[in-house]
């Protein structure tokens, strides 16, 4: 193919300029691969340059029809008067069908020519034998799908991060979606606003298949009327869920004292009653007895009663946990105390990982009706069961999404559901528990979290603190790849790890069924 291009510069080590031929100008574009030698890039940028630099001259251009005759009169004055060139990215030398670090740029005034479209498919085709998933197309290339390897998007995590409103619960739902249909993996959705449950409704015949299979949790005793009328007039059906509850005693002896201690505060001698007293279980946490409250307070009570201290220091101190455990259960509205409870007349069944876990299926945990301490309790108790089933081999790979990870993962303050989240991350691989960050503020995850996610898709970020934060835990994302990231448009994406060839811009696809994360519109007033 002929060149369309000359090297001119290295701006950085992972970066190349070179000047675009007269004939190219108007045919290259952002997101182009070309090849200097065996080296292959991917153009992230173009600029024109004005070459009239007196402003002395430039005051001369102000008489449009001196300018027409100029024209008309076959005049090149844009050719005389400006260039172009164009910025790349270095992805690696190619290798056969892979690419290689480069530990040697090309030569100054080395030959740009086009990488050709096959090449390009080859090497994008995603690493590992499959199964592979669509998110869309290459952005300049239509008929190259942006394929990314399932197993390395799994099992060594991935991250969606972007700018509010850029698009991240869309991509995260078809990625959902394409998941299932490939591997019909159980993926676990951990939905704090209530938006994924739209994924009950198809949008086209493939889309009948995975709504079928959508199943969506409503946690404990809270009122969705709004959102099932709401549901019901956007999509025109009923939404489909199954009420749960969490049983108290499913609750690991730590999380109860940090939620004590964050609600209430305790004393030390509290805290020893406590660790004493707390009923402790061999098997899976879902095989806890269902007692009524009083029940196991007192079993709490009168295990650990024999630590407290002597006359009325004890006293107090077996007093204030007994109210500190009844007001913390009976106030929370994710936990139930007996077979058979009901709210609305809905009954509320136990929340059991293992049913969800081991189910083929897209299962969302809609918890949009609780605030934020519930939230983050429930998404605690159901990853830590969720570890251990698969610590144990109980339960085959899945994929746990996690939206608003800033939320459920912080990185200051501390939450009770820190721990589980950093537990998966760095853990979770050896047992085929995957784990995706989907979060607006990359700077407000913890970063133990983050950079475990060896797959990053980002959509369009523009905050420089989250850029900044972004460049220091993404392994694969460096500062020519932040430039990108404030070009994208709503529809692209960059996607960057372990999961592709090589780094590509994407254009993303469409979805099988409805997405519910659109933000509401505005619509002009009646006229009289």
């Amino acid at each position: 193919m002929e060149p369309i291009g000359v090297v001119v510069g290295f701006p950085s080590r992972r970066s190349l300029t070179f000047r675009v031929f007269v004939e190219y100008e108007d045919r290259i574009s952002v997101g182009d691969f070309v090849r200097v030698d065996d080296v292959v890039a991917r153009v992230s940028a173009i600029n024109r340059h004005n070459l009239i630099k007196d402003e002395r001259l430039i005051s001369q251009l102000d008489d449009y029809t001196v300018m027409r005759e100029l024209l008309e009169g076959g005049f090149a004055f844009s050719e005389l008067a400006q260039y172009t060139t164009a910025r790349a990215l270095i992805l690696g030398r190619s290798e056969g069908a892979t690419l290689r670090p480069v530990t040697r740029p090309p030569r100054h005034f080395a030959l740009v020519h086009p990488l050709p479209e096959a090449e390009v498919a080859r090497l994008l085709a995603p690493r590992g034998a499959g199964p592979h998933v669509s998110v869309g197309h290459v952005r300049g290339y239509p008929n190259i799908p942006a394929m990314l390897d399932a197993n390395r998007l799994v099992t060594q995590h991935c991250a969606i991060l972007a700018a509010t409103g850029g698009g991240k619960s869309w991509l995260a739902g078809l990625l959902a979606e394409e998941l299932f249909l490939v591997s019909g993996i159980p993926i676990i959705i951990i939905d704090p606003h209530g938006e994924y449950s739209s994924m009950q409704v198809p949008r086209d015949p493939e889309g009948e298949e995975i709504s079928a299979n959508v199943h969506t949790y409503v946690l404990g005793k809270v009122d969705t009327s709004a959102m099932d009328s709401s549901f019901a007039r956007r999509y025109g059906a009923s939404r489909r869920y199954t009420r749960v509850g969490v049983n108290p005693r499913s609750l690991g002896l730590r999380t109860v004292e940090r939620l004590l201690s964050a609600l209430y505060g305790m004393t030390d001698a509290q805290r020893r009653i406590l660790e004493e007293g707390w009923p402790t279980l061999r098997g899976p946490l879902e095989d806890a007895p269902l007692t009524s409250l009083d029940e196991l307070i007192e079993e709490v009570l009168e295990r650990g009663k024999h630590v407290a201290p002597m006359g009325y220091a004890g006293e107090a101190a077996l007093h204030g946990l007994r109210n500190r455990l009844a007001a913390f259960f009976s106030t929370r509205p994710v936990f139930i105390s007996r077979y058979g409870d009901s709210y609305n007349g809905e009954p509320i069944r136990l929340l059991r990982a293992r049913a969800i876990a081991g189910r083929p299926g897209i299962h969302v945990m809609d918890l949009s009706g609780l605030d934020l301490v519930d939230q983050r309790l429930v998404v605690s108790i159901l990853l830590d069961e969720v570890f251990l089933l698969a610590s144990r081999r109980e339960i085959g790979p899945l994929l746990v999404i996690v939206e608003e990870a800033h939320i459920f993962a912080p990185s200051e303050g501390g939450s009770i559901s820190l721990q589980p989240i950093l537990r998966i991350a760095r853990e979770g691989r050896k047992f085929g528990v995957g784990l995706c960050m989907i979060s607006q503020r990359p700077s407000k995850v913890h970063p133990d979290a983050l950079s475990q996610c060896m797959t990053q898709i980002f959509k369009r970020m523009i905050n420089p603190r989250d850029l900044k934060y972004v460049e220091s835990v993404a392994e694969h994302v460096g500062a020519e790849e932040l430039d990108e990231l404030r070009g994208l448009s709503e529809e692209e994406a960059l996607v960057t790890g372990v999961a592709v060839g090589m780094p590509m811009v994407v254009r993303v696809g469409d979805r099988h069924t409805q997405h519910g994360g659109a933000a509401p519109v505005i619509v002009p007033r009646r006229g009289d």
